[in-house]
């Protein structure tokens, strides 16, 4: 382990990488969603959170990881990674791979999910056909099954979803291990690494994915004008917000 030392007693510290425009009310649900799934890990240990809004602040983070036990990084509803040769995600696609090179561990959610399958050569596509809303049902492959994370989930389990683009090719390295059946790489890790990367939203109940999915109904469903229709679309997805917590807890050595 080339990163931090992993902390036994003292606060585990974690680092949430957010891609959201700074008046973005979302900006401050995302962290609060990351922060309230971590909840029950503090009758454990202590669990400090962080953020950096790599879209108000695009430069001078690249050394923060420095000071944290784990960094994840969040979706993002106004961009994206398809054809993206903007300075800022171009820095961070080189911040991601520095991550990966010191082994520190990593979560990635949404489009983290997306940035880090470009970022180490793999490939992200758009096709409205494979666009994801709502609560919906995810499969773990045989990998999947075994997995030390996805692994204490059931065989198909419920997760929230919002997103247009997927990764259509996973870079070298990274092994797939669950799908949908519109998006057949629904997370994957790396091999080798405490890495690991979800298309879905493990940080979201389906209360905040509602919220969320108002908040970009423009880029994801224009054709649900009703809250009636839109409220529809979600249900609860509580194995699948195991998740954050029982990365923690591997990254601490548990």
């Amino acid at each position: 382990m080339k990163g931090p030392r992993h902390r036994t007693q003292q606060a585990m510290k974690i680092l949430l990488f957010q891609i959201r425009n700074a008046d973005d009310p979302m900006l401050d649900q995302e962290r609060r969603c990351f922060d309230g799934k971590l909840e029950g890990l503090r009758k454990k240990f202590s669990v400090e959170l962080s953020t950096h809004n790599i879209i108000s602040e695009p430069k001078g983070y690249q050394d923060k990881w420095k000071d944290y036990d784990v960094v994840m990084v969040g979706g993002s509803g106004d961009y994206g990674c398809v054809n993206n040769t903007q300075d800022w995600f171009l820095r961070f696609c080189d911040q991601l791979r520095t991550l990966v090179e010191r082994e520190l561990p990593l979560f990635c959610s949404c489009f983290g999910h997306q940035a880090l399958a470009a970022a180490l050569g793999g490939e992200v596509s758009t096709d409205r056909s494979k666009a994801e809303l709502g609560t919906l049902e995810v499969s773990l492959n045989e990998e999947g099954v075994r997995d030390r994370l996805l692994g204490g989930l059931p065989s198909t389990f419920l997760a929230q979803f919002g997103h247009n683009d997927f990764v259509s090719r996973l870079p070298e390295g990274a092994v797939n291990l669950a799908h949908t059946p519109r998006c057949a790489v629904q997370s994957y890790r790396l091999e080798g690494k405490l890495v690991y990367a979800t298309q879905f939203h493990p940080e979201l109940s389906s209360q905040e994915n509602q919220e969320r999915a108002q908040r970009y109904l423009k880029v994801y469903a224009p054709e649900l004008t009703s809250p009636e229709k839109l409220a529809e679309l979600f249900r609860d997805s509580q194995p699948a917000s195991n998740l954050l917590p029982r990365f923690v807890e591997l990254a601490r050595g548990g």
